[in-house]
């Protein structure tokens, strides 16, 4: 007969163990499974408070336009005043004294007819008396359009020749030449030409200058500027 094992194995003892977890995770079950629905309820109180306090609320506020200022009522014209009516002066008659006149063939003496309208103290007439028309006033001769209608052409500004250097050096004393000059309508110079000569070229030369120079007025036929020939005075001082 076989002999009995007095020793407990490894894998025993583990299987043991796990049989002596299992029943006392029961019992513990079995005690603690009163108080679990109220510490699940207690959690998710909790829970939903944690929730409910973290949670904001925007609570948005329309504002409100201000209202439409009222506009001022349109101030009312006053009325227009009627103009006073016009006061017509009554007309006063005026008497006029018939004059008498004596016919000779007759010894009696007639008074001549006259036909008088009114007319008023002021001495402003209404009417025509009949008689002997006023004899007619002659019409009035239109005056020219300028005072010289009819005017040659003249210098309005003459320039003075300068003597020159070798005309004074030969000693001729004092010279005068005359210069034609042609004037337009306008008054400007066409043309100048030695008219009475010095018999000196440069003399003559330096009235030309002076002649061209110078500042004009036309000629006028009836009021009208036209062309004209001036003749310019040109006089030499050897001083």
């Amino acid at each position: 007969m076989a002999k009995e094992k007095s020793y407990i194995t490894t894998g025993e003892r583990v299987r043991n163990y796990l049989g002596i977890a299992f029943i006392l995770s029961l019992l513990l079950n079995l005690l603690f499974s009163p108080f679990y629905p109220n510490l699940k309820q207690h959690h998710e109180d909790q829970t939903v408070e944690k929730i409910s306090e973290t949670k904001k609320v925007q609570v948005k506020i329309k504002k409100t336009p201000p209202p439409t200022p009222t506009p001022p009522p349109t101030p009312t014209p006053p009325p227009q005043q009627t103009p006073p009516p016009h006061h017509v002066q009554p007309q006063t008659k005026i008497k006029v004294n018939v004059p008498k006149t004596t016919n000779n063939s007759s010894s009696t003496s007639s008074e001549q007819q006259y036909n008088v309208k009114s007319g008023s103290e002021n001495g402003v007439p209404q009417g025509v008396a009949s008689g002997p028309p006023a004899p007619a006033t002659p019409a009035p001769t239109a005056a020219p359009a300028c005072a010289n209608p009819n005017q040659e052409a003249t210098v309005t500004n003459a320039m003075s020749p300068d003597y020159p250097d070798a005309a004074r050096d030969l000693g001729l004393g004092p010279v005068t030449v005359l210069v034609k000059v042609t004037i337009s309508a306008t008054g400007a110079l066409e043309d100048a030409s030695v008219y009475q000569s010095s018999n000196n070229r440069s003399i003559d030369q330096a009235a030309i200058r002076a002649a061209r120079q110078s500042q004009y007025q036309p000629k006028l036929s009836n009021c009208k500027p036209i062309e004209g020939s001036y003749i310019f005075r040109a006089e030499f001082n050897p001083d």
